[in-house]
Formats: C-alpha cells, sequence, structure tokens
C-alpha cells in the first residue's frame, strides 16, 4: 500500500496580498453607486437639534407613553461630528434602577438614562404599525 503526502499551496504563501473589496470595485454599476450615494445622503441627514426638555417634562411624557402604550421619537442628548443623532423610534417598556427601557420600532431592545434624552415627544399611533409591516 502506498503512502501519500498532501501538501497545501496557498497564494499567500507566494507573497500574494488579496486587495479585499478592492478588486471589486469594477463591477460595480453606476446606478449601484448612485444608490448607494442617495442611501449615505439619507443616512447623515443633518439632525436639527430640537428643544432641550426638562427632566419633568421628559418624566411626565414618559409616564404617559408607558401607561398608554404609546410610541415616542426620542433625540439624543448627544451629538457626533458636530450632529445629534436621528431620533429613535421607541415605545417604553419599563423603568428599573434609573434605566428606562425602550423597544425600538425594528424589534432591538436598548435602555437609556432620563439625563441621556434631550427631547421626547409621542409619534402617531398610525406612523408607528405601517413601519413594522
Amino acid at each position: 500500500m502506498e503512502c501519500y503526502s498532501i501538501t497545501r499551496v496557498t497564494p499567500e504563501m507566494y507573497g500574494y496580498k488579496d486587495r479585499g473589496i478592492k478588486k471589486w470595485q469594477g463591477m460595480i454599476l453606476t446606478d449601484q453607486t448612485e444608490a448607494t450615494k442617495e442611501m449615505m445622503k439619507k443616512e447623515f441627514q443633518e439632525v436639527q437639534p430640537k428643544e432641550e426638555m426638562t427632566i419633568e417634562e421628559i418624566s411626565q411624557v414618559l409616564h404617559k407613553a408607558y401607561v398608554k402604550d404609546l410610541p415616542v421619537a426620542i433625540q439624543a442628548n448627544t451629538i457626533r461630528n458636530g450632529q445629534y443623532y436621528k431620533d429613535v423610534q421607541c415605545k417604553v417598556a419599563g423603568y428599573n434602577s434609573g434605566k428606562i427601557f425602550l423597544k425600538v420600532i425594528d424589534g432591538r431592545k436598548t435602555s437609556c438614562t432620563i439625563d441621556q434624552i434631550r427631547n421626547i415627544e409621542f409619534m402617531d399611533v398610525l406612523e408607528w404599525y405601517d413601519k413594522l409591516k
């Protein structure tokens, strides 16, 4: 019975450096590039700062939203690259030990503290359910 030895050779062993995504750039169509640019514009639209609310005002809205199961839009009190983040559209799921638990419109769950909220306002209930579909 003969015994064979298998030697595996990879391009990296001969000094080949993969260029990653760059090698596929030539295959992207112009309409795909335009669609990507349009998506990036929507993603990074300038968000106008809303009026900063007091903790009491925020608490009242959070309480009513939780009791009546109403959707809210929350603007975080955080600035990135000189802009505020887009509003988080969510429902208040609960409150415990200083944390506010939120169910985001896309199904994710997250939490925040009251001092991280700059502005909160009620959303149209129909808008909430249209986005879930």
